[in-house]
């Protein structure tokens, strides 16, 4: 007589739990990710963590530029201003007004400083530099060098040439040649290259090269003004605008890698979304783009040959945690944050206020996020998943379909009928048959949407089957 499968009993019923509190991790095999974390989602930031909420919207900031978006910036606390094609503009309180002149169709950079007054210096590596009191706007000084790059501390202006760093005179941006008071710092390095960022934090200068960054300190000695201190070799910035300050911490991206600093020393913290750096063309890598609302990084990645960012993630330093914002962007080019809020220039020429509202200037949010592949800690054994239950909270509108794969995310069948939510905290019973979801050493789920989404816990109950030894 021949073996006999036995009816597993009641008590062979097992029952396992997450919510995502986990974040997003690509940089490792599923099986070996925790049961919290996700492989794969877009459409969330961390607004409610651990539960996981969508991400909130944007929408157009007053009328859109002439030409794409070449600079977004602050007027200290005062004004957003922006160069669209060729025009310099400033917001006015109810919409963007020109600033007089017509400049080279570029990329700006600008820092705030005191010339006689609150003033912005804005370089673009062309034309002559210049400087915004708010009123006036006039050239700064036909001394000052044409660089691509600035940065201010309480003392002086820095502009990068090159592999060099010029600063001017003591609280004096109109004065570059005075002896033993102005001068240049230059950066040697062994791969040699162009200083590609420059950012003021902690008191002293951050100049990167793609492969190198170094700090320069004021030395207090009028014969040396500057020293400069190589702090990596193999640590560098590709893409200046990715330089974020978020509380106390310097974010940058750099090669296959997104680097977090303070103290003159960086770390990385980019292997959770290793995929998406991955998919980074060095070629591209200077268009990748970041912003900042004061508590978290956004993060915009070109992937490919494109000169957009199209992924945007978000990293939470208070839990350490990415999350994927938007999958499918394709208009921004600069940031800036003015009294907490975000805002990003597009290619476009629009000028967007980003996280305000639960849609996309009227158009609801797109989600999805995907669990690991579960084996339940027995991946020699066939598991039946017979039932699923979701605590989630959604206003009326929202749509949910839960899909289930057995294949590692290759295919995926939908569970149920895909629901549109009509009251606001829900706890939802999917039952999955057989006919649905086969017999399976493991099986990953994924959850998918559009509208206001909290996902607060998921339970999946199933069964292991006998094991043929």
């Amino acid at each position: 007589m021949g073996a006999q499968w036995q009816i597993p009993s009641a008590a062979g019923n097992k029952r396992g739990a997450f919510n995502f509190e986990g974040g997003l991790v690509t940089g490792a095999p599923s099986f070996n990710l925790k049961d919290d974390q996700s492989v794969n989602e877009s459409g969330w930031d961390t607004t409610a963590h651990p539960a996981l909420h969508t991400r909130l919207g944007r929408k157009p900031f007053g009328s859109a530029g002439n030409g794409m978006t070449r600079l977004l910036t602050n007027f200290g606390n005062t004004h957003l201003v922006r160069a669209a094609g060729t025009r310099l503009q400033y917001f006015n309180g109810s919409d963007w007004a020109d600033i007089s002149g017509s400049w080279t169709d570029t990329d700006w950079d600008a820092t705030n400083f005191d010339v006689n007054g609150p003033a912005m210096i804005l370089t673009n590596g062309t034309d002559a530099v210049q400087y915004w009191n708010g009123s006036t706007l006039a050239a700064l000084s036909e001394k000052a060098p044409k660089g691509r790059f600035i940065a201010s501390d309480n003392r002086r202006v820095y502009i990068a040439t090159g592999d060099s760093v010029n600063y001017c005179a003591f609280q004096d941006a109109t004065d570059w040649i005075s002896a033993e008071n102005s001068g240049i710092v230059e950066y040697y390095t062994s791969n040699g290259g162009d200083i590609t960022a420059l950012k003021s934090f902690e008191g002293q200068i951050w100049a990167f090269k793609k492969d190198a960054f170094c700090l320069i300190f004021h030395t207090g000695d009028a014969r040396a003004t500057h020293r400069l201190v190589e702090q990596s070799s193999s640590i560098g910035c590709v893409a200046y605008r990715t330089l974020q300050e978020v509380g106390s911490m310097l974010f940058w991206l750099g090669q296959n890698e997104v680097y977090m600093g303070s103290g003159g020393a960086a770390m990385g913290i980019g292997f959770p979304i290793k995929r998406y750096l991955d998919a980074v063309s060095p070629d591209y890598a200077p268009y990748c783009l970041a912003g900042t609302d004061g508590i978290r990084y956004y993060l915009g990645l070109t992937q490919g040959a494109s000169n957009v960012p199209s992924m945007w993630l978000v990293y939470d330093p208070r839990y350490k945690k990415w999350r994927v914002y938007d999958s499918n962007v394709s208009d921004m080019r600069y940031s800036a944050i003015l009294n907490t809020v975000w805002y990003c220039g597009g290619q476009s020429g629009t000028t967007y206020q980003m996280n305000t509202g639960t849609s996309d200037n009227g158009s609801a949010i797109p989600w999805t996020v995907e669990t690991k592949d579960f084996d339940e800690g027995m991946p020699e054994a066939e598991k039946e998943y017979y039932e699923l239950h979701i605590q989630y909270s959604a206003p009326s509108g929202t749509s949910l379909t839960v899909s289930v794969s057995t294949d590692m995310g290759n295919t995926y069948q939908t569970i149920g009928s895909p629901v549109t939510v009509t009251r606001g905290v829900v706890n939802a019973n999917y039952i999955l048959p057989l006919d649905t979801v086969e017999l399976c050493n493991w099986a990953r789920f994924k959850f998918s949407g559009s509208g206001e989404f909290t996902l607060h816990a998921v339970e999946r109950y199933f069964r292991y089957q006998p094991v043929q030894h």
